[in-house]
């Protein structure tokens, strides 16, 4: 939900209960009042009548000195004194009901002889009074609150507009083109210091970005130039006659350790690379071709451990991605399957609607296959691993929002890749 949205929800609910309450409370003060000049009105004629009951000791002839409806008569006997003032309803000849407002005293003239006053004040005016004052009052609060929530809506949004170009700004922010956000200017103090913050954090973003890319390249030209210079007279060192079988044997060692750093080397320059964005161009590939082209590199090998390999595509498997990370990624997946294969074992693949299916024969994993896919954990004591493929494999992966899963039966090896094909126009 919105910010603006939840504002305006919050706003209606608090301001309907306290608008039903303020209404309430209104008509429940003018009530009050109007009932409170009745029952005034009520006691003083109660008063006047009892006083000349009193003086005279007769029941004195009203008329139409009040204009209420009087009964006053008296009793044998003492009575309990007492003033009730109460509503009630009294049903006429025809049935109608007639709302009434009564006060009811009784006294006691001697010891022998009570009194009785009742004096009953029609509502009708009064209740029809209220009921337009009640309606008016609601009229009156519901156009407020309407006139409130529309002021507040449009008041909220012209208010909260920069804080809503400043997302826009930074969600279209991208730390490869090197231009900063277009932040606007405003004179609320919250927003100036959140764009102040988004200024910030874009600069340091590109800064360290530029600072990457840059070691980046200095580092796949300062580390792989002595390495490349390392293993070549290495290789023309092994190929002296003179040296003895020790020495080849430790120019052999330093040669496989030089290679392994080197592939080191490129594996972390890869991730790295990965993880700073720095393979953004993309384009919609066929993985089915790129696992094709990949057997068919790994054929020699393949015929060479006698690998039965199946290759089956019940789909292209178009995915929109940076084509040199799509031949890495089952370039590594293909590898590995050749790699940790033993003779006479097979691969499998199977490419279809939105998934790779990668199968092969293997030793049993005595670890969670999952483990895998962290960086230099690796099954076995295979030299020529740096356990960093299936990492660069996971890198590429969660780039571009796959899904990945290996599991292993005994000496059965699989590998499931789920990637959407929903952004591919067919």
């Amino acid at each position: 939900m919105k910010l603006l949205n939840k504002t305006i929800f919050y706003f209606l609910f608090f301001s309907s209960v306290i608008i039903f309450l303020g209404a309430t409370l209104l008509y429940s003060s003018i009530k009050k009042l109007v009932y409170d000049e009745i029952d005034s009105s009520l006691v003083t004629e109660m008063e006047i009548i009892r006083d000349q009951i009193e003086q005279t000791k007769t029941l004195p002839e009203f008329g139409a000195s009040f204009g209420n409806q009087l009964e006053v008569r008296f009793v044998d006997g003492p009575v309990k004194e007492r003033q009730v003032i109460n509503d009630t309803l009294i049903t006429d000849s025809s049935g109608y009901e007639h709302h009434y407002r009564y006060i009811r005293c009784t006294g006691n003239l001697t010891k022998d002889k009570g009194f009785i006053i009742l004096s009953l004040h029609t509502l009708h005016g009064k209740n029809e009074l209220l009921e337009y004052i009640g309606l008016y009052i609601i009229l009156l609060f519901l156009c407020l609150f309407v006139i409130s929530i529309l002021l507040n809506y449009f008041l909220f949004k012209r208010l909260w507009r920069p804080f809503y170009i400043s997302v826009a700004e930074a969600e279209k922010f991208d730390i490869q083109s090197g231009a900063l956000p277009d932040l606007p200017e405003t004179n609320i103090t919250e927003f100036r210091r959140l764009n102040a913050v988004i200024g910030q954090m874009t600069r340091k973003m590109r800064d360290n970005y530029l600072n990457l890319k840059e070691y980046h390249e200095n580092s796949a030209h300062e580390i792989q130039t002595p390495l490349a210079v390392i293993r070549s007279k290495l290789e023309v060192l092994m190929q002296r006659k003179e040296l003895k079988k020790e020495s080849l044997n430790l120019i052999n060692s330093i040669n496989e350790a030089s290679t392994k750093l080197y592939k080191i080397n490129q594996g972390l320059l890869m991730i790295s690379k990965i993880e700073n964005l720095y393979f953004h161009e993309e384009k919609e590939v066929s993985l089915a071709d790129i696992i094709n082209n990949t057997l068919l590199n790994y054929w020699e090998i393949m015929n060479l451990k006698k690998i039965e390999v199946s290759n089956t595509a019940e789909d292209k498997g178009v995915v929109k991605m940076n084509e040199l990370l799509a031949d890495t990624l089952i370039s590594n997946l293909i590898s590995n399957a050749v790699r940790y294969n033993f003779d006479g074992g097979f691969i499998s693949c199977l490419t279809g609607k939105g998934f790779i299916i990668i199968t092969n024969s293997g030793i049993p994993l005595l670890k969670d296959p999952e483990l895998l896919f962290m960086r230099f954990h690796r099954e076995g004591d295979n030299p020529q691993s740096v356990g960093l493929g299936l990492s660069i494999v996971k890198k590429i992966v969660d780039t571009y929002n796959m899904k990945i899963a290996y599991t292993c039966n005994g000496n059965v090896h699989e590998i499931r890749l789920d990637f959407d094909t929903n952004s591919i126009i067919p």
